[in-house]
């Protein structure tokens, strides 16, 4: 993997919507060819997307089973080469996160395990 990767991920307000933030982000910020975007920049933006995805291969993380992030990049003509289900993640290991404000301890383990299977798809890429 040595191609820079753009996670787009959810941003939502449920407890799966943090984790998959704080995972994603803690990507980027231990990975130089990882970068962390924000999928409501892009919502906001009415014809075009951030140039951080200009030379990068795109990745969705979705919180749960509405996609926003792959929809509104999508609705863009933005390619995005693989879509990641944190919610299957985050159920293969019976983990149940809560609080959609703070990380509770399964919210903790969840970020672990779904960092853990975001770097094993991408290096499948």
């Amino acid at each position: 993997m040595t191609d820079k990767i753009a996670l787009v991920s959810c941003s939502g307000l449920s407890p799966l919507g943090l984790v998959v933030r704080a995972a994603t982000v803690e990507l980027a910020l231990e990975n130089d060819n990882i970068v962390a975007a924000c999928i409501t920049e892009y919502s906001a933006q009415p014809n075009n997307c951030s140039p951080i995805l200009d030379d990068a291969r795109i990745v969705t993380i979705t919180g749960c089973g509405d996609d926003c992030a792959s929809v509104i990049l999508a609705e863009k003509d933005v390619d995005v080469i693989k879509n990641i289900s944190a919610d299957a993640v985050v159920k293969t290991y019976d983990l149940n996160p809560l609080d959609s404000v703070r990380l509770d301890e399964d919210g903790e383990k969840a970020v672990g395990v779904l960092k853990k299977y975001i770097l094993n798809e991408l290096e499948e890429l």
